[in-house]
């Protein structure tokens, strides 16, 4: 009779992390026993609300042959790789880091009233290059302490809109969505990102 292994079952929190370090090819991306990275100039992304959702979605194409009915072989025709998560921290100072299109700016204004001139702003409009980071989503393992599921995108860019909704009745949540990009320069089968799990 099968038997159920429970250590396999993991249940915990997912950290989003920005500008994470991508290690050489054959390497993971190196974390402390806190789960955060140690490498190069992480960003922790902030609060977040409900599921971080790692997705990785294969592209298919059935191949067809007219002397049968259903398809007799399938390839891979492309891939898909994005992180997904609802941000609840909207500081400026957190917000630019989701604002694809936008700049980041902070300083005084005497024109303002007294005690309220110091300001953070973002200013939007106009043509700009995406900017492109790496990313990592860490998830603590609930069996074992100090030992983590790591998913991490080398490349990726920050492709949803955000909607920042401003009510009396709920604190302002806004929905993020990293999609990864190739890097042609790594090999085959490691060219957009990698989970691990450390065992």
């Amino acid at each position: 009779m099968p038997s159920v292994d429970a250590t396999k079952i993991h249940q915990g929190p997912g950290k989003l992390w920005l500008d994470v370090s991508v290690p050489s090819n054959g390497n993971r991306l190196i974390i402390n026993s806190s789960g955060d990275p140690t490498a190069g100039t992480p960003i922790f992304a902030g609060a977040t609300e409900g599921a971080a959702t790692v997705i990785l979605a294969p592209k298919l194409e059935q191949i067809a042959a007219d002397q049968v009915a259903g398809p007799i072989d399938v390839v891979m025709t492309g891939e898909a790789a994005s992180v997904e998560v609802t941000m609840k921290e909207s500081d400026l100072a957190k917000l630019k880091n989701f604002v694809a299109h936008g700049s980041f700016a902070s300083g005084t204004d005497t024109g303002l009233p007294a005690g309220s001139q110091n300001y953070e702003e973002i200013s939007f409009g106009g043509l700009m290059a995406i900017p492109k980071t790496s990313v990592a989503v860490i998830s603590p393992r609930r069996d074992s302490t100090a030992k983590f599921v790591i998913s991490q995108l080398y490349q990726a860019y920050q492709a949803e809109a955000i909607q920042l909704p401003f009510q009396r009745g709920k604190e302002t949540t806004y929905k993020v969505k990293f999609e990864g990009l190739a890097d042609p320069s790594r090999p085959a089968g490691d060219q957009v990102g990698k989970i691990y799990r450390q065992t």
